[in-house]
């Protein structure tokens, strides 16, 4: 083990340079330190509401799996709205085999809401993805246009 008396050293540049280096190894550390910090508390944190209506489903596609030609399957699509004013719903459609049933007062910021399906395969003769489409009262921000969504859901149909 080496010991160094400080004041044997010619004008204390030598511990005066130890001094800064181990500072600057130091502060290297600490700027990695709060970096990193920053990095996962970005990766983790809630994301920020989208300007104007915005809608975020919990699936833009529901499998509702085998079905049986006649038969009939009730789901729903669930969605929070993570845009920055009220959701105000115009209409929302699907084929023929389709019935929909959507909020008909507006939906606030930060509020889960549901659009309620019942498919009717009846009419199907094979199976298929279906387009729900959803159409806002609220204007796009970036279009200048109502707001438009598509969501889908498909099915297997099977026989009797």
């Amino acid at each position: 083990m080496k010991f160094i008396i400080y004041s044997s050293l010619p004008d204390n540049t030598t511990y005066i340079m130890k001094s800064l280096i181990r500072l600057s190894i130091l502060s290297s550390l600490l700027f990695i330190g709060l970096i990193t910090n920053a990095q996962s508390a970005t990766k983790t944190a809630p994301a920020a509401a989208v300007q104007g209506p915005h809608m975020t489903f919990t699936k833009e596609l529901i499998d509702i799996g085998k079905v049986k030609r006649g038969e009939k399957k009730t789901f729903k699509f669930e969605f929070v709205n993570t845009g920055t004013e009220p959701l105000d719903f115009e209409i929302v459609s699907g084929c023929d085999c389709t019935t929909l049933d959507w909020p008909r007062k507006k939906v606030k910021v930060g509020e889960k809401a549901y659009l309620d399906v019942i498919f009717d395969s009846t009419e199907k003769e094979e199976s298929e993805t279906v387009d729900v489409d959803i159409y806002l009262r609220n204007i796009n921000p970036k279009t200048k246009k109502p707001f438009f969504k598509i969501v889908k859901y498909k099915f297997e149909l099977i026989e009797k």
